[in-house]
C-alpha cells in the first residue's frame, strides 16, 4: 500500500520543459587579464527594469506548473510539516532588571513573541510581538539591548527578510514606546551606557538607489537594492533625540569596506571598537575610557591591536584586566588577560591555553566564572572554570549534540543553556552555582516524534588528499544498507561555520516519510577543527571544500547506503555555491540539486551589497591569481554545452539583500540557455517575494518552501510516502 511518485525519468524530448527566453546582450565582456568573459545576462542585475520583472513572473509560472503537475505529494507534505511544526517553542531566558524574559512561538505564529514576568514561576504577559509589526508576518525583531538597570529597551526591525534593521526604544516598565527611530543600521550591535543616556550603534549611508524614495514606501523596498555596504561608522544616540543629532564616534574612510564593531564593557567604563576586514576571525582592537571624554565625537581611541592577525573577543573585565577569547598563534582558540594600563604583549596572560578541542563560547556568569563550550568532533562540551583558569566542573549534558543558546550575567548565579542534537528537539536546563545542580527548566513535547525511531551515526571517510572528514549520518533505526536509499546530502564549508547537530523537525519528517536519509560531512571551510580547518579551503584552495563533498557522496555510495540516482545535494548561500559547483564538477554523482540562495558569480559578487566581506574566503577577480582559482569553479561560467547535469531547484528572494538574487538569475538564466534543450531533468528557479536569505521568515513561508522543496526531491529520487507516517 505505498504511494508511489511521478515517474522521474524525462527523457522524451517532447516532454522537456520549454523555459521563458532570456535575451542575451552579447555585447557585453569583460577582460580579466587578457581573458574575456562575457557577461550576457548583466541586464538580469536590475532587480527593477521591467524586463527583469517580466523574466521573474514567467520563471515562476514554469516552475508553479512543473510542481503542479509532477510534484503530486506537495499538498500532503505542506499539510505534515505544518502539523509537525504546531508545537510551542521557546528561548533561553535572560534576566533584565527585575524582570526575565524570553521568546515563545505558540507553534504556527509567524514571528515569535517577546514575554515578560517577574519571577521564573510568575505570570507571563506579552511583552512585544513583532506579529503586530506587519500584516503578513514580514517584519522581525532584529538585535536589541535593554540598559544596564533593564528600564529601557532598544530593539531593531527587519522587514521582508532585508539585512536593513531600523531600531525603536521602549520603556520596559510601562511599555510606553519612544519617539527615536534609528534607521539604516546593518550588521550592529546596540550598546547602552550605563547612565542610560543612550547607545552605541553602527550604520551605513542611505543607499543612493533609496535616499531618495518617499518615507512611505523606503521601508518596504529596503533590501531590494544590489548597492555596495561600504564605510559603516560608529555613532552615538542620545535618548529623546532624532537621528540627525546623533554623535559620529568613529569612522574608517581610509578603509571604506571595514566594518565595525562596539561594545561596552560590563562595569561601564570602557567602550572597545572592533574593526574587522571581511569574514575572517580577526579584528583590530581599540578602547576608550568614558571618563576621560566629554564628549564622544570622534574619539581616538587607544590601540591594542592594528593588525587581523587574530581575532579578540571581549568576555568580561575587573578595571583595567580585560579577558578575551582569541585565535592568536591558537587555532582552536584560547582565553587571555590583557591589562589596558599595560599593553606590551610581552605582559599578555594566557588564562586558558588552546587545547585538542575546539573553544567556541565563553561567557563569565556568577562574579568569577567561566562558563566555556568546547567543540570535541563536532559535538559540543560545556565547562565551567574560574577567572585564573582554574578548571572547576564539568557540566553533563543529556546526549551527543550542542549548545544552541547560553543566557546568563556574571552578577547572577545561575544561568540557562539550551541543548539539542539532530532527533532531540531543543531543550533549556538552569544550572544553579549555589545548589551545584542543573536542573531541566523547559522540556520540548514535538507531537508525533519520537527519538527512539531514529538514530544517528557518525563516520569519517577520507578525501582526495587523504584527510579524514567526519560525517554525519541520520536516519530511522536499523536503516537497510540496500544501496537504494533516498539521501539528502547537506552541506556549508565555509565561513569558519561549523554544522553542529541542531533539531529540525522538517528533516525528520522528511527522514520518517520517506525512509530517507540525511547526511552532514563537516567539510573543510568550517571551523568544526579550528581555524586550521577553515583556511585548508580558502581563496585558491576552495576546491578543498568541492572535494570533501564529492567524496562524501562517493562514501555513501560505497558503502551502500545509497546510489547515484538517489542523492540529492541541498545547500544554501555558500551552501548554495558548493552545491551547484558539485552539480558542473560531478553530475554523475547526483540526480538532484536544491541550492538556497546561492551566491554563482564568482567573478563579480564582491561589487554587490556586502559581497566585499567575502573576498577573505574566495578572494577577488581583480588579483590575477585568485581571477583564475575563481573562473575555474564559478558556477555561473562553468556550464558546459551537451552536458547531463542533475534535476536543479535554485531558490531566491526579492529582498535578499546578503546574496543579492541576480546570482540565481543569472545562473539559471545560463543554465536554461545553455543545456535547457538537451538535458533530460528540469532546472528550475523558485522566486519568494517579500522575503530574503533567511533570518525572520515568517513561519508560513518556511513552510511552503520546504514543503516545495521536499516534494521536488522526492519527486526527483522517486521516493515513496510511507501511508503509515
Amino acid at each position: 500500500n505505498k504511494k508511489k511518485m511521478d515517474k522521474t525519468k524525462n527523457q522524451d524530448p517532447s516532454k522537456r520543459l520549454v523555459y521563458p527566453v532570456a535575451r542575451r546582450d552579447d555585447s557585453v565582456v569583460d577582460d580579466y587579464f587578457g581573458v574575456s568573459v562575457p557577461d550576457p545576462y548583466r541586464w538580469l542585475e536590475d532587480p527593477d527594469s521591467k524586463e527583469t520583472k517580466e523574466w521573474v513572473e514567467a520563471q515562476n509560472e514554469v516552475t508553479n506548473k512543473f510542481f503542479e503537475e509532477n510534484c503530486s505529494l506537495r499538498g500532503e507534505l505542506k499539510e505534515k510539516l505544518t502539523k509537525a511544526y504546531n508545537w510551542p517553542k521557546y528561548s533561553c531566558t535572560s534576566q533584565y532588571g527585575s524582570y526575565f524574559y524570553y521568546f515563545k512561538n505558540d507553534g504556527l505564529q509567524n514571528q515569535a513573541v517577546m514575554y515578560q514576568q517577574k519571577s521564573l514561576d510568575g505570570e507571563s504577559e506579552v511583552f512585544l510581538d513583532p506579529n503586530t509589526l506587519s500584516d503578513d508576518g514580514t517584519a522581525a525583531l532584529g538585535n536589541r539591548a535593554f540598559t544596564e538597570d533593564g528600564s529601557i529597551l532598544a530593539y531593531a526591525v527587519s522587514r521582508s527578510g532585508s539585512d536593513w534593521q531600523t531600531i525603536y526604544v521602549m520603556n520596559a516598565l510601562t511599555k510606553e514606546k519612544y519617539e527615536d527611530k534609528i534607521e539604516w543600521v546593518k550588521f550592529s550591535g546596540i550598546s547602552w551606557t550605563h547612565d542610560n543616556k543612550g547607545f552605541f550603534y553602527c550604520r551605513y549611508p542611505s543607499p543612493k538607489k533609496l535616499e531618495n524614495d518617499d518615507a512611505e514606501h523606503s521601508e518596504t523596498k529596503r533590501g531590494t537594492e544590489i548597492d555596495s555596504s561600504k564605510n559603516q561608522k560608529v555613532y552615538y544616540h542620545y535618548l529623546g533625540t532624532p537621528q540627525d543629532n546623533d554623535v559620529l564616534v568613529y569612522e574608517r574612510p581610509d578603509f571604506p569596506s571595514w566594518t565595525l564593531g562596539v561594545e561596552v564593557s560590563d562595569d561601564g567604563k570602557y567602550v572597545l571598537i572592533y574593526p574587522c576586514d571581511g569574514c575572517l576571525p580577526a579584528n583590530h582592537l581599540y578602547y576608550f575610557k568614558i571618563e576621560n571624554l566629554t564628549s564622544f565625537e570622534k574619539v581616538s581611541p587607544v590601540v591594542v591591536v592594528d593588525n587581523f592577525e587574530a581575532e579578540y573577543s571581549y568576555i568580561t573585565n575587573e578595571g583595567s584586566l580585560f579577558w578575551f577569547r582569541t585565535n592568536l598563534k591558537a587555532p582552536k582558540s584560547k582565553i587571555i588577560q590583557i591589562d589596558l594600563e599595560n599593553l606590551d604583549q610581552a605582559n599578555w596572560k594566557t588564562i586558558i591555553p588552546e587545547n585538542e578541542d575546539v573553544l567556541n563560547y565563553v561567557a563569565c556568569v556568577d562574579q568569577n566564572k567561566l562558563v566555556v563550550v568546547y567543540m570535541h568532533h563536532v559535538k559540543e562540551i560545556l565547562k565551567v572554570f574560574d577567572l585564573n583558569g582554574n578548571y572547576m566542573i564539568d557540566i553533563e549534558l543529556p546526549d551527543l549534540g550542542a549548545i544552541v543558546q547560553i543566557s546568563g550575567k556574571r552578577k547572577s548565579d545561575i544561568f540557562f543553556y539550551m541543548f539539542s542534537s539532530f532527533i532531540y528537539p531543543n531543550t533549556i536546563f538552569r544550572y544553579d552555582f549555589v545548589k551545584g545542580e542543573s536542573i531541566l527548566f523547559r522540556a520540548t513535547e514535538v507531537p508525533g516524534h519520537n527519538p527512539a525511531d531514529f538514530e544517528t551515526k557518525q563516520e569519517f571517510y577520507q578525501s582526495t588528499d587523504g584527510v579524514k572528514i567526519p560525517m554525519f549520518i541520520i536516519s530511522r533505526k536499523n536503516l537497510e544498507k540496500n544501496g537504494n536509499n533516498g539521501v539528502l546530502l547537506y552541506g556549508y564549508g565555509g565561513f569558519s561555520i561549523s554544522l553542529a547537530p541542531y533539531f529540525s523537525v522538517f528533516r525528520c519528517v522528511f527522514i520518517k516519510t520517506f525512509n530517507a536519509v540525511l547526511a552532514i560531512p563537516n567539510i573543510r571551510g568550517g571551523a568544526e577543527y579550528g581555524e586550521d580547518w577553515h583556511t585548508q579551503a580558502i581563496i585558491e584552495k576552495r576546491q578543498t571544500a568541492f572535494n570533501d563533498f564529492q567524496c562524501a557522496a562517493e562514501y555513501l555510495i560505497q558503502q551502500k547506503y545509497t546510489n547515484p540516482k538517489k542523492i540529492c545535494l541541498s545547500g544554501g548561500s555558500n551552501g548554495g555555491l558548493l552545491v551547484t559547483v558539485c552539480a558542473n564538477q560531478r553530475p554523475d554523482l547526483y540526480r538532484a540539486i536544491v541550492s538556497q540562495v546561492p551566491v554563482t558569480d564568482m567573478l563579480r559578487f564582491h561589487k554587490f551589497t556586502i559581497g566585499h566581506a567575502w573576498c577573505s574566503d574566495y578572494g577577488c577577480s581583480e588579483k590575477e591569481n585568485e581571477f583564475k582559482a575563481l573562473y575555474a569553479y564559478s558556477p555561473l561560467h562553468n556550464i558546459q554545452e551537451g552536458k547531463q547535469l542533475p534535476a536543479i531547484l535554485v531558490t531566491t528572494a526579492d529582498h535578499d539583500d546578503r546574496v543579492v538574487p541576480l546570482h540565481s538569475f543569472k545562473y539559471v538564466a545560463t543554465l536554461q540557455h545553455t543545456i535547457g534543450k538537451t538535458n533530460d531533468l528540469p532546472l528550475l528557479v523558485r522566486i519568494e517575494t517579500k522575503a530574503g536569505h533567511g533570518a525572520g521568515k515568517p513561519t508560513t513561508k518556511v513552510i511552503e518552501e520546504q514543503a516545495d522543496i521536499y516534494a521536488f526531491i522526492s519527486h526527483m529520487l522517486g521516493l515513496v510516502s510511507e501511508p503509515s507516517q
